[in-house]
């Protein structure tokens, strides 16, 4: 007989190597993947929430019962609402990674933040500009705070986060106490704007001493930062003084003239109780009045310098020196110094075109 003959065959052949297919049960259908987007929605939205509320009180907190608009409020506030936000998003997803959960940290700050912003504008807190102007620094913040709330779960794991977010909540209290008690110097600033005018320094001066009337706004005046409609010289015959009365979009305002130098230069001061609020805010509210718009942005003064140059031209400069009690400082004066520069813009184009067209009657 032989050894291979009528040999009967396994009953469970071993199956040949290679690639093996998942089980049909381990494969998400679409609903399963469609739940699970939702659940992540839901999630994100529900923590944001959260945190956007946190952020508003803080907020308030610093608005109302100090008046204050420090690096608390637009350093501590954004940073701490997106760290909440995040700590209690991640802390029941760890170890999640890549896919949706690889930004929706980012996602949860970002939202966190603007939601405690629209929150804000919402309760009659703030006006839409201000927020507006704010948002910028505020989404960076926000990222910030989103990574220090994921580097504490990544840190401490699933644990409860109650201890955590009371600690740090707690800290923002002391530290717009320690604020008020210790301002920032408020220390003034120069924004200075050149033209160049085809017309002689006796031309550009003969427009700046009568009545001149500016275009209609554009861009963040049109919303309602304040801007010069009309400036005319006013001469007090009993005493000698003049004074430069301008219309503002906001308001009338008397400025005396503190420097006159004829077709070289002059300045005018800026009296605190005369010049109107910086701004009008926009809202969805008829009576919301910011403590911003008074005490902390103030000008101290203007210039016009004209100076001669070859071929019967004048470089005419206009000069704002300002100071302002916003933190942190660097950031708001990006802002101050673009508006003042684009005030300067708008007057010096009107002043420069009124020049030539007399130069060329002449």
């Amino acid at each position: 007989m032989m050894p291979f003959e009528n040999q009967p065959e396994p009953a469970n052949p071993t199956p040949p190597a290679g690639p093996t297919s998942p089980p049909a049960s381990s494969i998400p259908t679409s609903d399963e993947r469609g739940s699970r987007w939702g659940a992540a929605l839901l999630g994100v939205v529900g923590t944001a929430l959260v945190g956007g509320g946190l952020g508003a009180l803080l907020m308030s907190f610093s608005l109302r019962q100090y008046e204050s608009y420090g690096a608390t409020l637009f350093c501590l506030s954004p940073t701490i609402s997106s760290f909440v936000a995040v700590l209690l998003y991640k802390r029941g997803r760890p170890g999640r990674s890549g896919g949706i959960w690889s930004v929706s940290w980012a996602v949860v700050a970002v939202m966190a933040v603007l939601a405690s912003m629209l929150m804000l504008v919402s309760t009659k807190g703030e006006g839409i500009i201000c927020v507006l102007m704010a948002t910028p620094f505020a989404l960076i913040m926000a990222l910030v705070g989103g990574l220090l709330g994921q580097a504490v779960v990544e840190l401490r794991g699933s644990r409860r986060p109650l201890p955590v977010v009371a600690v740090v909540v707690l800290l923002y209290p002391a530290a717009q106490e320690y604020e008020a008690r210790h301002p920032a110097p408020v220390l003034p600033r120069r924004v200075a704007t050149q033209v160049l005018v085809a017309a002689p320094p006796a031309a550009v001066w003969a427009v700046l001493m009568r009545p001149v009337v500016y275009p209609a706004a554009n861009n963040w005046f049109r919303a309602g930062v304040v801007y010069p409609t009309r400036t005319a010289f006013a001469l007090d015959s009993a005493t000698g003084q003049r004074t430069l009365v301008c219309r503002y979009s906001h308001g009338l305002a008397r400025l005396p003239v503190v420097g006159w130098e004829p077709g070289r230069s002059l300045t005018f001061a800026v009296p605190p109780p005369t010049m109107p609020a910086p701004m009008r805010e926009l809202s969805p509210y008829p009576d919301v009045h910011a403590p911003h718009l008074h005490g902390f942005f103030r000008v101290d003064s203007g210039t016009f310098r004209l100076r001669p140059l070859p071929g019967g031209r004048t470089l005419l400069e206009a000069r704002t020196v300002y100071r302002h009690a916003i933190g942190p400082q660097f950031y708001w004066q990006l802002w101050s110094d673009y508006l003042l520069d684009a005030m300067h813009g708008q007057v010096l184009a009107t002043l420069k075109a009124e020049a030539e067209a007399s130069a060329l009657h002449e």
